[in-house]
């Protein structure tokens, strides 16, 4: 029995030591489980505030190209415009001189016809 009670008492000294054990390791792992969380809000934090400036530059230039696409629509129906406008021009033009060139054919051809027709004198 004497040897028992050392026995004992070992057994249990070790039984309260791996489970004194335990508990550290369950602490040690809700505090890593903790630290991890910090750092990772702290990271999510971090990677949302450089977010925020690119977002933000983003945006301006996507404002800027849609500005400078808008001028240059702009710019182009001015020039098409004037190109429609030249050649309206042109078409009337062309109208009034082929105007112009079917009566002077129109009174050529009257002159040649009074020319041609005998006299009565």
């Amino acid at each position: 029995m004497r040897f028992a009670i050392p026995v004992l008492a070992t057994a249990l000294m070790l039984g309260t030591g791996a489970l004194s054990m335990a508990e550290e390791t369950g602490s040690l792992g809700s505090e890593l489980k903790n630290e991890m969380g910090s750092t990772a809000s702290e990271a999510n934090g971090a990677v949302q505030a450089e977010q925020e400036p690119m977002r933000d530059n983003f945006k301006a230039k996507k404002d800027q190209v849609k500005d400078e696409m808008k001028a240059k629509r702009e710019q182009i129906k001015s020039d098409m415009k004037a190109k429609r406008d030249a050649l309206k021009a042109e078409r009337q033009e062309m109208k009034k001189a082929a105007k112009a060139k079917k009566a002077n054919a129109k009174k050529n051809a009257k002159e040649a016809a009074e020319s041609m027709a005998p006299s009565s004198h």
